[in-house]
């Protein structure tokens, strides 16, 4: 069995082909006055049919892990609505194929997130404060039609651990 270790990498650096960065924009606000301030665009979500939006909270647990998931057919936007975690994140490849080389690990600060690619893979985030609560948004009924599970002890002989450092 293969331990992997991955040092948390900032939200920002998500490689673009894994998906997309949600975070507080850095530029001029598309639209603003005395009371609003409104970035247009920072992310993009399409979904085919009715979009579901689903919380997810999680109490801290150490950070290793062998189990992912990925959801072929529809992108999935992860937002940290409290607290902050790290999230194990592996390339859209083919789960048979999934090696340590095709993953890493991010922080999601509170206010941050991402928007997964369909067939990315991610693990469920790992908090680093005592519990971290997630807005998740998807296709509606993505999590019972299109959820696969890799548990990648079993089929792929290897783990993962997060290191903060």
């Amino acid at each position: 069995m293969i331990e992997k270790v991955y040092c948390c990498r900032k939200t920002s650096d998500l490689p673009p082909e894994w998906g997309q960065v949600i975070e507080s924009p850095a530029g001029e606000a598309t639209f603003h006055t005395d009371i609003l301030s409104y970035w247009d665009g920072i992310a993009s979500l399409a979904v085919a049919g009715e979009t579901g939006i689903g919380w997810f909270e999680l109490s801290s647990r150490p950070f290793t892990g062998g189990e992912v998931e990925c959801h072929r057919l529809t992108p999935e936007a992860l937002l940290c609505f409290q607290g902050a975690a790290a999230c194990f994140v592996g390339r859209p490849v083919d789960g048979e194929t999934l090696g340590p080389e095709d993953a890493a690990a991010f922080y999601v600060e509170q206010g941050k997130g991402f928007v997964f690619s369909p067939g990315t893979w991610h693990s469920l985030p790992f908090p680093i404060t005592d519990r971290a609560s997630f807005w998740v948004l998807f296709r509606k009924g993505t999590a019972q039609t299109d959820l696969e599970v890799l548990n990648l002890e079993q089929k792929r002989q290897w783990r993962f651990k997060l290191s903060m450092g």
